[in-house]
């Protein structure tokens, strides 16, 4: 037995109103691109972690930072 043949044997013994459903939900998988898959969340977040800037910045110059930070807050 095919996958068509099963999903068809499933989708035969639902309602009509769930078949619809399945209907819609295969015209959507059907409506997708494949031609530029998504790279995966794991990808992603490497990507994302290596461009942050740990270990450019020196304590003194990230502390110097948030002083001016302060500093900018503190006034009126």
């Amino acid at each position: 037995m095919t996958i068509a043949d099963t999903i068809y044997q499933h989708v035969k013994a639902l309602p009509p109103s769930k078949a619809l459903e399945v209907l819609h939900f295969v015209e959507f998988l059907e409506s997708k691109s494949d031609a530029t898959p998504e790279p995966s969340a794991n990808e992603a977040l490497a990507a994302f972690l290596k461009s942050l800037p740990v270990g450019r910045r020196s304590d003194a110059d990230i502390n110097a930072e948030f002083q001016t930070m302060r500093d900018e807050w503190d006034q009126p």
